[in-house]
Parts: C-alpha cells; structure tokens; sequence
C-alpha cells in the first residue's frame, strides 16, 4: 500500500468515526485497548496495553489517529494499561463467542447466521445468560458478549465446559438415555430422523432392515414417539438399535455448535469494537439483537461508505459481491463506488488514484 492509498483509507476512517457512535463495553475504563494502525498496513502492527477514561477520550483517538482495526479485552483489570498482563490484576471477563464462517462444514456466512440465533437462544435458555450483545465481525462472523455477571468470575475450565456442552463434545448415544438440554435435542432429532427415514419406505436403504423388521419397528415408533423424544429407544427392536449411534451422529452434527473454543476459554482475549471498522473489509462491526439479525444481511447493511465515484488501480482479476452488487474487474483503472474502492483498498487489491 502506497502513501497516497494510507493517506486516503486514513481519511475515510477518520470520517467515519466523527460522525459515528460506537457501542462500548460496560466498564470501559477497566478495559485494555488495542489498535492496529492504518501506517502498518498491510502489515498487522498491534499497539495495546492502552487505557481510556471516557468515551468522548476514545472517540478523539480513533478520529485522529484512525485505526485499521480496534480491540477491547474481554477482562476487566484493576490496571488496564499495565505494561504486562501479571501487572493489570484481573477482575473477571465477559463470555465470548466467536461463529467464523470459514470454519463451518457448509453454509458461508448464512449458516453463521443460523448458528449464531441458535447459540443466543441455548445460552437464553439453558444457561439463563440476559445481557447478550450480537456482532457481526465486519468480515466472515459473529460474535456474541455474554456480560451477565455471573458469568464473569468463570476460568479457562469452567469456559471450556461451557464450549463442550455448545458442541456436543465427549456426549456417546448411551448417554442419550439421560436428562440434559441437549440430550433431549438429540434425542428429538433422532426420532424425527427416524420417522422421515420410514415414511419415505428407506428403512432397508438406509438402516438395512428386513421388511418384518421396518413394519414392525415402525409401528413401535408410531407408538412410542413421546418415550423416545425424551430419549428411550429401548422399546425399538434389537437390530434398529444397532443403527442408533449412526443417526446420533448425524443429529450431533447437524445440533452442535461451531464455536471458536480458544476464544470462549480465553479469560484475556482481546475481541473487535463493535461499531468499528473491519480493517481488511472496511465493513462495520454492526451490533444486533435478537430480532433485528433476522433480517440482516452483512454484505449489505454493514457498508458505512457511500456511491460517489473513486478512481483506484486494481492489481489483480477480482469478483466480489457487494451492497447486492456482483463486481468482476480486471487487472487495471476503474472507476467505482466509494464503498467498492475502500473494500479493495482495504483487501490489499487496490491502490487509490489514476
């Protein structure tokens, strides 16, 4: 990135974070900061172990000296701008969770989406979490702050605990026969599976049963389908329940959640300002509800920069979707919408000017 790109891309941050608001954490001034500066890029060049004393002080560094990105701890410290962490005395930290769309089987950031909701609700209501704020990261994620304080004091263990009970970790299908949120979700999947497996007539296609068998076993279901919701399949004949673990897996998989697990059992992570500017996408880290995700759509409602012409050098052949707009530029001069051209600054595939 050459001096007049960074000079141009710290102009446009600078704009942003006059005229925008960021959504802070509680307990701001207990928190440590960090920033990777626009005179780094695209190199990632971290400065942190910074401190702030109110949000019109934070405010006035991002304006002038705007950051490519911006991070704010999970913890809170008794010396937030301790020079190490040993020095900063940990008070306790929210609960993070991180749903990266790369990292999921399929899906792409409509199935972070889902995950995410479901996440939201299993910590609703299984865990009885209130005080949850929903992000999306800015570039291919989500991010949920769990900031009830019961939740704060909890270490790397009982986070991890947390993380194997959201994926369905070291759970086998005898254990289904237990009470459990989750076990009771597996075991409905199961039985809705099963029921759709018969009523399609793939009882012998896909669990290798004899005619007599599958009539039979069908009609138990039929029968029994209360039981084996709450997780008893033990009324099911002998040579079905052999099968059994093959569907627990499916419904594990297609049940767990694909959380980042050193991020939730992190208690010093350092996690993106929601309001503030995805540095490799200049998209916004956009706070949001529970209701308001349904129909929020990232690579739409998270462009802060508008249509006005921008003349910029395109290094490479590149396709990207964007504002419900397909892009396919070749190597070379193009004049596009501001928010296109900062995209491509920022992805490191552009140079800004003729």
């Amino acid at each position: 990135m050459d001096t007049i790109t960074r000079s141009y891309l710290s102009q446009k941050f600078s704009e942003y974070y006059a005229r925008s608001e960021l959504s802070l954490p509680e307990n701001m001034r207990s928190r440590e900061w960090a920033f990777v500066g626009i005179e780094s890029a695209p190199e990632f060049l971290m400065k942190r172990h910074i401190s702030f004393e109110s949000e019109e002080e934070l405010k006035g560094y991002m304006v002038k000296s705007p950051p490519l990105h911006a991070y704010h701890s999970s913890a809170y410290y008794m010396h937030p701008d301790a020079p190490t962490m040993d020095k900063k005395e940990w008070l306790g930290a929210d609960l993070i969770f991180d749903i990266d769309a790369d990292h999921l089987p399929r899906g792409g950031l409509s199935e972070a989406k889902r995950q995410i909701i479901r996440l939201h609700d299993i910590l609703e209501t299984d865990f009885g979490a209130r005080k949850m704020k929903i992000v999306f990261s800015g570039s291919r994620g989500y991010h949920i702050h769990v900031c009830d304080r019961e939740f704060s004091e909890l270490g790397p263990a009982e986070r991890r605990e947390i993380v194997d009970y959201l994926m369905i970790n070291g759970l086998s299908f005898q254990e289904v026969m237990n009470s459990g949120s989750q076990k009771l979700r597996i075991s409905e999947c199961m039985t809705v599976v099963l029921e759709k497996i018969f009523k399609e007539g793939k009882a012998h296609e896909v669990l290798g049963l004899r005619k007599k068998t599958a009539e039979k076993a069908e009609k138990i279901i039929s029968g029994n389908r209360e039981r084996m919701m709450s997780g008893d399949f033990r009324k099911l004949p002998r040579s079905l329940i052999k099968k059994l673990p093959v569907i627990f897996d499916q419904c594990r998989e297609k049940l767990m959640i694909h959380i980042d697990p050193p991020v939730t059992a992190d208690v010093k992570r350092l996690i993106r300002l929601p309001g503030s500017l995805h540095g490799k996408t200049s998209l916004k880290a956009v706070p949001l509800t529970r209701d308001s995700i349904k129909s929020f759509k990232p690579l739409r409602d998270s462009i802060v920069f508008g249509d006005e012409s921008v003349r910029v050098r395109v290094k490479n052949r590149v396709r990207f979707n964007l504002n419900e707009t397909e892009f396919r530029l070749k190597p070379g001069r193009h004049e596009l919408p501001e928010y296109a051209a900062v995209f491509l600054i920022c992805r490191n595939v552009a140079l800004y000017g003729w």
